[in-house]
Formats: structure tokens, sequence, C-alpha cells
């Protein structure tokens, strides 16, 4: 084994046992390195409460376990690291803002890695009407044509109609929530099953995780981080869509929403934003988010 392959191993086991985001995890990687860090750290059985939630109620050998798994997972999926020079950049940013650092990422599919100059996140509601699922067709299908990645959730509603117009003349990522072996959610299967052929799928959970509000909530920073801009179509009040975009400009990317009729409650968050936040743009198609980006890009943005 290469020491690249023994560093991408220890990434690989550090997330199986203890998942994305621990604060202690990635302090010992940064100070030790990872093989070192997942020999200190597993010396011992740690806390339950130090474990990813699968292992918390199991008393397991962890070394053992861990590198089992991994090896076996490493037969259908890759590890991504990042010591890989394609490894997405933006990432970085989560930390900078005070957010989780993933030790690693598993993904699934022949695409590239959604790198920051070239990547857009769409997303939206997960009650989309037509309109919305027209306009996210329509914005995602254009920017793919113009040789932009479609990142977005799998989620139902506008986030899956976006990768889906998307795969039909590129390759989307789809950044999930959950480990490879329980996608989510289950109306999304067959497009998940085409990207893995075809695009993408990459996640910052280990093969096994199942999803959860905590998972789905921490993967919004994932959305954001590896993109130059995030458009959103549709979304209300308190829509998660929101949180995806607050963050993305908190890291320095452009943020976009989608107007809708005034009477849409779907629409609502779309348009709060627009009267409170004047970073934010309006768009209304693929070429109006291409200008935002070009513009954000000559001025010294992403």
């Amino acid at each position: 084994m290469t020491d690249d392959d023994e560093i991408r191993t220890a990434r690989a086991k550090l997330n199986w046992v203890f998942g994305p985001g621990r604060p202690h995890v990635t302090r010992m990687v940064a100070e030790h390195g990872p093989v070192s860090a997942f020999d200190q750290l597993t010396a011992e059985t740690p806390a339950a409460d130090e474990l990813r939630p699968e292992l918390q109620d199991r008393r397991v050998c962890l070394r053992e376990e861990a590198a089992d798994a991994v090896a076996e997972a490493q037969t259908w999926c890759r590890v991504v690291t990042p010591e890989d020079p394609d490894w997405p950049e933006g990432i970085a940013d989560i930390a900078r803002a005070g957010g989780f650092s993933p030790v690693c990422l598993w993904a699934l599919g022949p695409a590239p890695l959604p790198q920051l100059a070239s990547t857009v996140t769409v997303t939206g509601t997960t009650t989309a009407t037509s309109y919305g699922m027209w306009t996210a067709d329509d914005i995602a299908t254009g920017l793919t044509v113009a040789g932009r990645t479609v990142v977005s959730s799998g989620a139902r509603g506008i986030d899956i109609t976006a990768l889906q117009a998307a795969a039909s003349c590129g390759r989307p990522v789809a950044i999930l929530p959950c480990g490879l072996r329980h996608l989510y959610p289950a109306a999304s299967i067959g497009v998940y099953d085409q990207l893995s052929t075809s695009g993408l799928l990459l996640t910052a959970w280990p093969p096994d995780a199942r999803p959860s509000a905590r998972r789905v909530s921490a993967n919004l920073s994932l959305l954001a981080a590896v993109s130059s801009g995030t458009v959103v179509v549709e979304t209300p009040y308190n829509g998660a869509a929101l949180g995806t975009l607050r963050r993305a400009m908190r890291y320095g990317r452009v943020g976009m929403v989608v107007p809708g009729p005034v009477t849409s409650a779907v629409s609502a968050g779309c348009h709060r934003l627009l009267r409170t936040d004047p970073r934010v743009r309006a768009v209304t198609g693929p070429v109006d988010v291409l200008e935002d980006l070009a513009a954000a890009a000559a001025t010294g943005g992403q």
C-alpha cells in the first residue's frame, strides 16, 4: 500500500467510525495526519456519543469493522480526499465560516467532481408547482448546454427536476445527505441510477449512513460551497433552500432567486429575500444566471 493509499484508507475509516464534521477528529487529523489520528482515536473504544449514530448502540471492534467496511466499499465506489487534486476547493470555505469539515467524500459515477468556477447549484421547494418545475428544467438545461455543471440534492420537487433536466444533456452531480447504500428519497432512485452511470453521486457520509434531519441540514453547506452560485426556484418563507442560499452568500458565492406569482406561497421566500437582501439577484432563466456569474467573476467574486 502506498502512502497515498494509506492516507485515503485512514480518512475513509475515520469517516466510517465518526462521520463527518467532528471537531476533535478534524483537529487530530490537522495535528497528526489521518493515519496517526485514526490509530490514536481508536486505540480505545470511543465514547458512544463520539461515534456516528449507526454505531452508538453497537459494541463493535471498530478498527476491524472499519477496515472491512472501507475495503468492501472501495470495490464499488471511490473515496475522495483533500489530498486529491480534484477535491472540490470550495469546501474549505465551510470550515472558514465555522461549519463542518469532512475528512473525505464518497463518490459513485464517472463525472468529474464539482469545481467552483464551473458549477451552479439549483435548488428549491419539495412542493413545487408546474411553473417552478418548468423553470428549474429550463435553467438546468440551459446551464448544462452552456458548459456548467448543475448540482442539487435530489429532493422531490425542484431539486430532482433540475438533476433530471441536466442529465438529459450533461453530467450533473447529486450531493446527498446519506450514504450511497441508502439513497434518499426513494422517488428519486431512478435518476440516481442514471447518475451513477453517467453523472455523479457525492456524499460526505459513509455508505451505510441513513438520511436524517441533521444530515439534510448539514448537506446544505456542501450544496452551497461547491458551486460559484446558487439559484433558488420557489421556496416558502422557511424553506430549506433559503438555508442553502444564505450559506452560499456567506461563502462569497452569488445568490439568485426566481420570482414567482405574487399569490404563490411557494415563492414567498424568494420575494422576501429580494426585498430584504440587496445581494440577492432576480433571475428568470439561464441567460440571467450566466450573466450574474460572469459579472461576479469579473469583479473578483466567484
